[in-house]
């Protein structure tokens, strides 16, 4: 189950519907952003391919990708954390509808703010017939491109007759999501798709596909339940229970949780417990001896961290990794528990993020700390496949650099915490002024530059920013910040909204990427492919000579006929993007005569057999 080398999961695969489903709706919250890894999300749930698919470099398929999914996904991801996308386009316009960004409430006690820390997906799906089901996947992986080792599990489920309390945990989590949702219509469409969520989970019963399982619990932390109470880790038995076995697998880790664990048993008749910590090395400086004195302590091998080899599009490029994951497991006689997802055994995580974890229970035979280091080691600890190695305690140095990353993130996060906002007026028939407004925050010895997403136009940061002469296409609710102390910058997106955004820049974005007959028939023909990746090869293929020519694009219309009623029969969804694609361009000159006298022919015929 947990064994590196055969046990690995690929994140669209585990996103992207079963055959003859497709995406109904899907709620899903990250830390952390990369905007290129939510195009990869859309390819995945929009088109069922995979997340790094070369379909991110055609740009109908992406168009499509985004349009089919962006009324259909609510991403939420704590403010401050996107990061900036390597190659941006308009297109990027399309992932507004997605992304909510979440403020946590500073809590009594704490000298900063709590982070908005789970991860987490609801998707539900549906087919032709209107049967649906639903997918939880809970994991400890951000939505980047960050190559470090995470958990992932997902477990399918399906509406019955009989009402459960097994979700309410989840519903709970999605009422606070509701909280953060913007209130502009699209907010209010995400809002209307989540509630709908909530009333259906009551009778969804999810099942564990390994019959080693033979319960689960979903544990949220730092948000209010349905009865007043908030959820706490703390109070779970993980924390409050005695253990004959603990294994705790945490990139980050606090002196004070790890010392908890360590000290757990010195009143109770347990003596020969088995303590083990898997972390990171640059974790070690947090502990003293006496945090871990029980514990055997490991770290990934240098050979593993210094990474796998990545193809970028210049050369071959070196990725670091390390582990990432988040994983407990606590036997106590013949009872195991395994708990998995978010939440770092750090002082912050336990008593004040919000996080989600899940909580799978088996019998001693089947899930014990020996099975899980065979699995982790890929064999006995001394093999030569083992990616970790035991280490002693050391009194390691936290890097500095960490330290000074930290504090340009806490400065962007204060600029989102000012409660920005942006107006958009026309300045001509073709440009448009931003105006931006930020309250009162401390950026005092830093430089700080702000620009819109898709302009160059970056402007020092005060109380009031103008931007000037933007086209339509520039015009977004993502705005770059740029913070540096003179050695060290870090560059992450707002989402800042803005009113009187014109309503053509939807239009407009899609006539970047359709803007003559030869890219019409491609999407047509992507469209209308019973195969995503077929179909885009065959259009690419087709390129300006088998549908550039009036006489050839009328030669095909027989063709397309009898497509177009096909896919209306037995894939109607796939219709409404030809719907989409003909509402939106029709006045640009783009959609050839054929094929409007086709397709309002078609639309007669399906009324009629409809």
């Amino acid at each position: 189950m947990l064994n590196p080398n055969n046990d690995r999961l690929d994140y669209g695969e585990i996103l992207a519907p079963k055959p003859g489903y497709h995406l109904d709706f899907a709620v899903g919250t990250t830390y952390s952003l990369d905007l290129d890894a939510l195009v990869g999300v859309s390819l995945a749930l929009g088109l069922s391919e995979e997340t790094d698919s070369a379909l991110m470099n055609n740009p109908v398929c992406l168009l499509e990708a985004l349009r089919s999914t962006g009324d259909k996904v609510a991403l939420f991801c704590e403010g401050g954390q996107i990061h900036m996308p390597n190659k941006v386009t308009p297109l990027y316009i399309l992932l507004e509808k997605m992304v909510f960004s979440v403020r946590t409430v500073k809590q009594r006690g704490f000298a900063a703010f709590p982070s908005f820390h789970p991860k987490f997906w609801l998707i539900r799906y549906k087919n032709a017939e209107g049967e649906l089901y639903y997918r939880v996947i809970v994991l400890s992986r951000n939505l980047t491109f960050d190559r470090s080792w995470d958990i992932t599990y997902f477990m399918d489920g399906y509406v019955s007759r009989k009402a459960t309390d097994k979700n309410e945990p989840i519903c709970d989590f999605l009422r606070y999501l509701l909280s953060h949702v913007s209130s502009d219509d699209n907010g209010r469409e995400k809002a209307k798709g989540i509630r709908g969520l909530i009333k259906e989970l009551s009778r969804v019963v999810f099942e564990p596909e390994e019959k080693e399982f033979y319960d689960f619990q979903f544990i949220p932390n730092g948000i209010k339940g349905g009865n007043g109470e908030h959820y706490r880790f703390e109070e779970t038995e993980l924390f409050t229970e005695t253990f004959h076995e603990i294994m705790i697998i945490s990139p980050f880790v606090s002196g004070s949780v790890i010392r908890d664990f360590n000290g757990r048993n010195s009143k109770s008749s347990i003596q020969d417990a088995r303590y083990m910590l898997i972390t990171r090395e640059m974790s070690l400086g947090r502990l003293k001896p006496e945090d871990v004195s029980n514990f055997n302590i490991y770290t990934m091998r240098d050979n593993v961290i210094d990474g796998e080899t990545a193809i970028s599009e210049e050369a071959e490029s070196i990725q670091k990794q390390d582990i990432h994951a988040k994983v407990y497991m606590m036997r106590k006689n013949s009872t195991s528990h395994l708990y998995l997802g978010s939440l770092n055994a750090s002082h912050n995580a336990v008593y004040g993020n919000v996080e989600f974890m899940l909580r799978l229970t088996a019998k001693n035979r089947h899930l014990n700390m020996d099975k899980l280091k065979n699995a982790l080691f890929c064999g006995e600890e001394d093999n030569d496949d083992n990616p970790f190695q035991r280490v002693h305690l050391q009194n390691a140095i936290i890097s500095e650099e960490d330290d000074k990353t930290s504090a340009l993130n806490a400065v962007i996060k204060g600029i989102n915490r000012s409660n920005p906002s942006a107006i958009a007026k026309p300045e001509s028939e073709d440009h448009y002024s931003v105006c931006v407004h930020f309250e009162e925050c401390d950026t005092k010895d830093y430089q700080v530059l702000v620009r819109p997403l898709l302009s160059n136009k970056a402007e020092e940061f005060t109380s009031t920013m103008v931007f000037r002469n933007l086209t339509v296409t520039q015009l977004s609710e993502f705005y770059v910040v740029r913070v540096s102390d003179g050695e060290h910058r870090v560059e992450r997106v707002l989402i800042i909204h803005t009113e009187g955004l014109p309503e053509n820049r939807e239009k407009a974005v899609v006539s970047s990427v359709v803007s003559d007959e030869n890219c019409f028939y491609r999407y047509i023909a992507f469209l209308l492919g019973d195969d995503s990746i077929l179909s885009a090869l065959e259009a690419n293929l087709a390129g300006g000579q088998a549908m550039a020519g009036r006489s050839r694009s009328a030669n095909s219309i027989p063709a397309l006929y009898e497509k177009m009623l096909q896919t209306a029969a037995i894939s109607p969804e796939k219709f409404k993007g030809i719907e989409y694609l003909m509402r939106t361009i029709s006045e640009d000159g783009v959609i050839p005569e054929d094929f409007k006298k086709l397709y309002e022919t078609f639309k007669k015929a399906v009324k009629q057999n409809g």
